[in-house]
């Protein structure tokens, strides 16, 4: 039965790599409790896995959080984004490539020091999402973006709450995919964004290959911000900036 065998691959225990990645991406010794309210929510069945989007829904007994991680277990690039919030997050979201069936592990670092660690297993039709190219320029027409372009938009939500929505133009190359003539093309992404407002920081967010090109960034937060600021830096050492929380997606 596929949804026994599905449960069977989430249960960490089942894994040859969890206790590995734990270590390493998590920290030696680290504290971990698996648990089921904290959701990924996306779609069980992937047919394109280069732009795959989740969100995690995080429990209001861990709004106030002290890190986050997310993990592809069965990626080559398995760490997608690390966060450090400097406020209340109650949800946040992304659009990641898969290159296989995986474990999906959203983990949040509580104020007493233990991991909770939120999972959800995905299958993918046509593996590959890491090592093929997001646009095919032998099938297609591939635009070509302004590298760096940041577009912010902000959400109001129930109660005073507020969604903000970053996308960045940026390729975000895995050093897995190779051009038409066959050559490997080097890894580029971006690998921090800050995001503050008027009243200071809002989140440090250190990002890997494993996003999308052009990511999409989602962060639900209790009370809306002022005048939403972006910084981005990227592999190459570029830095890109973005001040006008009226920018169009």
């Amino acid at each position: 039965d596929s949804l026994q065998q599905a449960q069977h691959n989430l249960d960490p225990q089942n894994s040859d790599i969890w206790e590995d990645l734990q270590e390493l991406l998590l920290g030696e010794n680290a504290k971990v409790s698996f648990v089921k309210d904290i959701k990924v929510i996306m779609q069980d069945y992937i047919e394109e896995p280069h732009k795959v989007p989740l969100i995690v829904s995080i429990p209001e007994r861990l709004h106030k959080f002290k890190q986050f991680v997310l993990i592809i277990e069965n990626n080559p690039i398995q760490q997608v984004m690390i966060l450090k919030p400097y406020r209340s997050i109650e949800a946040l979201g992304m659009n990641v490539r898969l290159e296989d069936d995986s474990p999906i592990r959203a983990a949040i670092l509580d104020e007493e020091g233990i991991w909770n660690i939120g999972s959800k297993i995905v299958f993918v039709s046509s593996p590959g999402g890491c090592s093929s190219p997001a646009c095919d320029p032998t099938v297609e027409v591939c635009e070509v973006g302004i590298v760096g372009k940041i577009a912010v938009k902000e959400y109001g939500r129930e109660a005073g709450a507020q969604r903000i929505k970053l996308k960045i133009t940026h390729p975000m190359e895995t050093g897995f995919v190779t051009n038409v003539d066959g050559e490997i093309i080097p890894e580029y992404y971006v690998n921090k964004i800050h995001v503050d407002d008027i009243d200071g920081p809002i989140a440090d967010i250190s990002t890997f290959a494993a996003l999308s090109s052009d990511p999409v960034i989602l962060l639900d937060l209790p009370e809306k911000g002022q005048s939403i600021r972006v910084h981005v830096k990227d592999s190459h050492g570029l830095e890109f900036f973005s001040y006008n929380k009226d920018n169009t997606m």
